[in-house]
């Protein structure tokens, strides 16, 4: 039996059913009793970040479990699935929006934070994210003059300082643009398999240029890469649908499930049939 992928689509849980494009929040959880039925993994038609203010536990995003503690932070695709474990209390911020906020389209492609989906803060960097926070909250929840522009200015200056906090060759421009592109294209093109030849070409760019770029933002060369987010869909569909071996492999473009099956064990260790009954 598959576990079940929960999609809420209320930006705020405050107003259901409204369309809005930004919404903060503080949050304040305890430990579950024992006993408690663990939360769904669910996922959002929004980015989402949360800036862990006080926490014991973990976050697992797209089968990698991260750590809840102070200072940590994530920034979460509307396509990655995610599910909190706390084992302690749990404080902090919910931040959400969608690109209709920005006025300005090209503000998000010269941002490349989305491409890592957790930070760990220290000071002073965690002081200063965490007073634009409150600075974005304090101006969410009352009704002032120039609300709206406000907040969008705050928004843009909290995403900055987080862009800042990234090594210096990810806050290149142009590696920045290149690395954004490869991933709207995996995502459009529904994670299937194919070489990096294959989006060098799509890019119009050297495939010395594009194993070049990823390996600095990853540290691996762009055929590891792109194989990485193969198998993050495959675990999704093996864990989150119904589908069968042959379905699967068809979705991600393997000319068969035999060869998804050797794909699939090869990267991860195991079968994918294995993988299913050990992961539901």
């Amino acid at each position: 039996m598959n576990t079940e992928v929960k999609i809420f689509h209320d930006m705020d849980p405050n107003s259901p059913n409204e369309e809005k494009n930004f919404f903060i929040g503080k949050i304040k959880h305890y430990s579950p009793p024992t006993g408690t039925p663990p939360p769904l993994p669910h996922r959002h038609p929004f980015y989402e970040i949360i800036f862990v203010t006080q926490g014991q536990g973990i976050m697992r995003i797209d089968f990698i479990d991260r750590p809840m503690q102070k200072g940590s932070l994530y920034l979460m695709l509307p396509s990655q699935i995610h599910l909190p474990l706390f084992t302690g209390e749990f404080q902090g911020f919910l931040l959400r929006f969608d690109l209709s906020i920005f006025a300005d389209k090209a503000f998000m492609e010269n941002l490349s934070i989305f491409n890592f989906d957790y930070l760990s803060v220290e000071e002073p960097a965690y002081s200063n994210l965490e007073n634009l926070l409150l600075s974005l909250h304090d101006e969410f929840v009352t009704q002032q003059a120039l609300k709206q522009c406000t907040i969008n200015n705050l928004l843009k200056l909290f995403l900055i300082q987080v862009q800042r906090l990234l090594p210096e060759v990810v806050n290149e421009t142009a590696q920045t643009t290149l690395f954004g592109a490869l991933n709207t294209l995996l995502e459009e093109n529904n994670y299937k398999i194919n070489t990096p030849i294959y989006y060098a070409k799509k890019l119009k760019i050297s495939i010395k240029t594009l194993n070049q770029v990823v390996k600095e933002y990853t540290g691996i060369p762009c055929g590891e890469y792109v194989r990485s987010k193969t198998i993050i869909e495959a675990k999704r569909l093996l864990c989150y649908t119904n589908m069968n071996s042959n379905e699967i492999a068809t979705t991600l473009g393997f000319e068969d499930a035999a060869y998804f099956s050797r794909f699939f064990k090869r990267e991860t260790g195991y079968s994918p049939i294995h993988y299913r009954k050990h992961s539901a």
